[in-house]
């Protein structure tokens, strides 16, 4: 489907499950028949609707303004159009291992997708349960690298993408390191010094969310990436440094399942680096300072973590506070701050 407009008498309004029928049918995406709508929960920054229609198995997303959380979080609902275009191209260079796009509506900030098979699961789900595969990480290292390297210097991105700053800023960098950086002065200056380093380094197409909960896995190695509405022309250490935290983070809660959550680390950077050009080989200690980052966003950012105990949050909190002050100069180390904080 195409950017096609909706109709004259289609109020401006958000989608909820009784609206997203008639909507779709507008705009051709199904035909006459039956449309089971559901709405789908985990996100605070879109409205996510399931939709069933003969064969169609869909994904409707309606992006917000205003995000779901508790501080006041704004971000421009058209990110949403940069998500379709960055899906478009992903699946080009990765077939097989994201959604496919159906339809996008520019002036509703809508993009219907492709949905999953219903036994597919969040990869976010299945760590917590400490059902840990490395398998997984390597899989993403390649695919990450492939979108790095096959981009790069901005090869293949839309102007409007390779124009756009403000969406990063509004989704992570203000929320995530500026509101830190505010909250915890001491660590303001280093903090801001990885924000002038990403800022300074846009050379290929970032996802900006890499993270577990955007990972949906299949059976026989089958898996998807999906939401891309951070995705950007940016740095490629902060995607590293993205899903590393979050495997951190897991390492901390599932302290049983530690030593298997450094390995999926481990074979997630490794294939990356096996993958990627010189030019995009990660630098250990960037890389370690913005994990450090993301780490303590996690904790004092205006996106918490909602799973970690306020024990393991304190120790997060340690372990990202010394890895931005004093990076490390390989991944092993990172597992030792843990075990060093923890104690």
């Amino acid at each position: 489907m195409g950017e096609r407009p909706i109709s004259a008498d289609m109020p401006a309004r958000l989608l909820d499950e009784s609206s997203a029928s008639g909507y779709l049918r507008s705009r051709g995406v199904i035909g006459a028949e039956f449309a089971q709508v559901r709405a789908l929960s985990g996100g605070v920054s879109n409205i996510v609707l399931a939709v069933d229609s003969g064969a169609a198995r869909l994904v409707l997303k309606q992006s917000l303004e205003r995000l779901r959380v508790r501080d006041v979080w704004l971000a421009p609902q058209a990110r949403i159009l940069g998500e379709a275009a960055a899906l478009r191209l992903a699946a080009g260079l990765t077939p097989g291992f994201v959604p496919a796009v159906v339809d996008v509506d520019p002036e509703r900030f809508t993009l219907t997708i492709q949905r999953a098979p219903d036994d597919w699961v969040d990869w976010k789900t299945v760590l917590l349960a400490g059902k840990v595969d490395r398998c997984v990480g390597a899989q993403l290292g390649s695919v990450l690298a492939r979108w790095h390297s096959d981009t790069l210097g901005g090869t293949g991105l839309p102007d409007a993408m390779i124009a756009d700053t403000d969406t990063f800023q509004k989704l992570r960098i203000g929320p995530y390191h500026e509101t830190v950086a505010a909250r915890r002065p001491e660590l303001a200056t280093a903090i801001m010094s990885v924000v002038d380093r990403m800022r300074a380094t846009r050379v290929a197409l970032v996802h900006g969310d890499f993270s577990p909960k955007n990972v949906l896995v299949g059976s026989a190695a089958a898996l998807w990436v999906i939401d891309f509405e951070v995705a950007h022309l940016g740095d490629p250490a902060f995607d590293l440094a993205f899903l590393l935290s979050h495997l951190v983070m897991k390492s901390v809660h599932v302290p049983e399942s530690a030593h298997l959550f450094d390995e999926v680390a481990d074979s997630f950077v490794e294939a990356y680096s096996r993958t990627v050009p010189p030019a995009l080989a990660p630098d250990m200690g960037h890389l370690s300072a913005q994990l450090g980052c993301l780490l303590l966003a996690r904790v004092d950012g205006k996106s918490p973590s909602g799973y970690l105990s306020s024990g393991s949050a304190e120790t997060v909190w340690r372990i990202g506070t010394g890895l931005l002050t004093e990076p490390v100069d390989d991944l092993s180390e990172i597992a030792e701050r843990r075990e060093l904080s923890i104690r």
